[in-house]
């Protein structure tokens, strides 16, 4: 079976925050925040400002207090310290449940392994950077045959 965009998102930038410093949970976490951020930027025609306008509507319906600068470099508000999208805060268990229990401890493993050997060879400045990132990691790397 082909790993889809979504999982390799999910890993690529949970190895992203590993790089930047993040311990394994947040990483994973962010991964996982991040992955769906960018399918609702896919669904909003990649709109960031569209994207934040809809978080912080969400936000006065249900929560009074979203951080925008503890997760600054990957765009994303931070709800009680961990990644918050789409209404939801987003955590470890929520990546390990589309990578791992989806595909299995070696499929999940050679998802992992296939997006740590990609960040490895990322310059920081584009691990720093969103749209290079996007630019320069993901775009050229999404379509990469994964198969578990």
């Amino acid at each position: 079976m082909l790993v889809n965009r979504f999982p390799k998102m999910a890993a690529l930038q949970k190895y992203r925050a590993l790089k930047l410093g993040y311990s394994e949970d947040m990483a994973e976490a962010i991964g996982i925040a991040e992955a769906l951020k960018y399918a609702i930027f896919k669904r909003l025609a990649h709109s960031e400002r569209r994207y934040k306008e809809i978080e912080e509507k969400r936000k006065k319906k249900e929560i009074k207090n979203l951080d925008w600068e503890r997760f600054k470099t990957f765009k994303l508000a931070s709800y009680n310290g961990w990644p918050y999208v789409a209404g939801k805060v987003e955590t470890p268990e929520d990546y390990r449940k589309n990578i791992f229990w989806r595909f299995g401890e070696e499929g999940g493993e050679k998802i992992e392994r296939w997006a740590k050997e990609i960040i490895d060879q990322v310059p920081e400045s584009h691990l720093k950077n969103e749209q290079k990132f996007f630019r320069e990691v993901w775009v050229s790397h999404r379509d990469d045959p994964v198969e578990v």
